[in-house]
């Protein structure tokens, strides 16, 4: 069960580091013996420059904390796609091991890690000073609702008629966000919701569905778009398929039809309540099919 290594292999909010001293004064205490137990004893240098508390900030959608105390106790919590987990551990360092030892179930997990760059890595996690701010998306005339078409998408990926079908996404600044498939004409009894993450670079919007049972519907990847505070258009791919779609801006779209779970009042305003409501994605009527 690799709870940190798995966990933080996405990433980890920014600080400067201290370099550590060359000197190899790694404590072992009885725990280590036939390289079980858990981590004992005094910290050596090596653990007190890890001493701290740590966050991601490469992806918003997908928020990780670390803690590592002075007194060998320790934490990590995982906030993705509305749902917050983690658990608590003992941890130990020698020069280029950071040890976890989970208080769930026992487990030991070795992880290499290095400092470069003013950042912490374990792998080729980079880890930065948790500041109690949370990384946000840039600026992007992107975030809010857009209500449009995808020409030739839901015959393609519905096996319905192009002229009786619109698309509703919204885009929250937090990297999580939604999408609405619906007939025009019975939006309540025939749609699909699918809610995502989604990160914006260099010309590229990439869009991660969550788990929906869809084979088209797991990544879209926009590129060759126009993007202004009223329109959104150009071309999106879902896997090898091309479509080209032209959006325009909307809002006060009411989500409450289509999610269930607490915080629901809440979903007109703040998409990210959503997340936290548990609601997952939904395929409904002729969009079930």
């Amino acid at each position: 069960m690799k709870k940190i290594l798995t966990v933080l292999l996405v990433a980890l909010a920014p600080l400067a580091f201290v370099a550590c001293d060359n000197d190899d004064d790694y404590y072992r205490g009885p725990g280590w013996a036939g390289g079980g137990g858990s981590p004992s004893g005094e910290l050596n240098s090596y653990e007190r420059a890890l001493v701290g508390r740590y966050v991601s900030d490469d992806d918003p959608s997908s928020v990780y904390r670390v803690v590592l105390n002075s007194d060998r106790t320790g934490s990590y919590s995982v906030t993705e796609a509305g749902q917050t987990y983690g658990d608590t551990f003992v941890w130990g360092a020698d020069s280029r091991t950071l040890t976890f030892v989970y208080d769930s179930d026992g487990v030991r997990e070795d992880n290499a890690y290095s400092f470069s760059n003013s950042h912490l890595y374990i792998g080729k996690v980079p880890l930065v000073a948790d500041t109690g701010q949370e990384p946000q998306q840039p600026a992007t005339p992107l975030v809010g609702q857009w209500q449009g078409l995808i020409k030739e998408f839901y015959s393609t990926v519905y096996g319905l008629g192009d002229d009786s079908c619109e698309t509703v996404m919204e885009f929250a600044s937090d990297g999580t966000g939604a999408q609405l498939d619906y007939d025009t004409y019975a939006p309540k009894d025939n749609y699909a919701y699918t809610p995502f993450t989604w990160s914006q670079a260099e010309g590229v919007i990439a869009v991660n569905y969550v788990e929906n049972g869809n084979a088209w519907m797991t990544r879209a990847i926009f590129t060759n778009y126009a993007l202004t505070t009223t329109r959104f258009t150009g071309s999106v791919s879902y896997g090898e398929k091309w479509f080209k779609f032209a959006f325009e801006d909307t809002e006060g779209f009411d989500w409450t039809p289509y999610i269930s779970g607490t915080g629901v009042a809440s979903a007109k305003t703040r998409l990210s309540a959503l997340r936290r409501a548990g609601s997952g994605p939904v395929r409904k009527g002729t969009f079930a099919r």
